[in-house]
């Protein structure tokens, strides 16, 4: 008995070492590409889709820093976010490894304004150079005001307006590939 228990241990060990040196753990460039549905929250909740695209390189097995652009938009929302990323993985004791991304730039839309977005949530590793994200996000976008009437004043020569003021900041979920 005690050999078939030690037999099977060894086995054990065996196949959880194997397993950890299947794993890639990523070195130098490293290009993402995410694409995921938000929900604005000031917005009575209307949806937007966000495609983006990150290129950068890995300092270490954890830290990847690199520049990225994306699109979002919805029915009355559009804005290029222009940003500089910086993902932590937190460690490689398996396929899946939790992580974080924290984005800092601006937007471009029908103004500008500040952008960042954090997000948390797994890696999920390959043999090969190739891995798939799914990650949480909250996206800040600064406010602005937006053209909503305009009418032309016969008495004063000049257009009146009405604003409304935007609040684009949204929660939503990121799903990626990262080679």
């Amino acid at each position: 008995m005690k050999k078939i228990s030690l037999l099977l241990i060894a086995v054990a060990v065996a196949g959880i070492i194997n397993a950890q040196e299947g794993i890639k753990i990523p070195s130098g460039y490293q290009g993402f590409l995410e694409q995921g549905p938000s929900v604005r929250l000031w917005d009575d909740g209307n949806t937007s889709v966000s495609f983006s695209t990150t290129h950068g390189f890995y300092f270490n097995s954890n830290t990847f820093i690199g520049i990225g652009v994306a699109l979002e938009g919805g029915n009355d929302f559009f804005a290029m976010p222009i940003y500089t990323a910086l993902k932590y993985n937190f460690c490689y004791s398996g396929k899946v490894t939790p992580t974080i991304q924290m984005r800092l730039g601006s937007y471009l839309s029908e103004n500008t304004g500040a952008y960042a977005d954090a997000a948390f949530g797994v890696r999920f590793g390959s043999s090969r150079d190739f891995a798939i994200n799914l990650m949480l996000t909250a996206s800040y976008f600064s406010k602005y005001k937006t053209v909503i009437t305009e009418v032309y004043n016969t008495a004063t020569h000049s257009y009146d307006q009405t604003f409304e003021e935007m609040h684009p900041s949204s929660i939503g979920l990121r799903i990626g590939i990262e080679w």
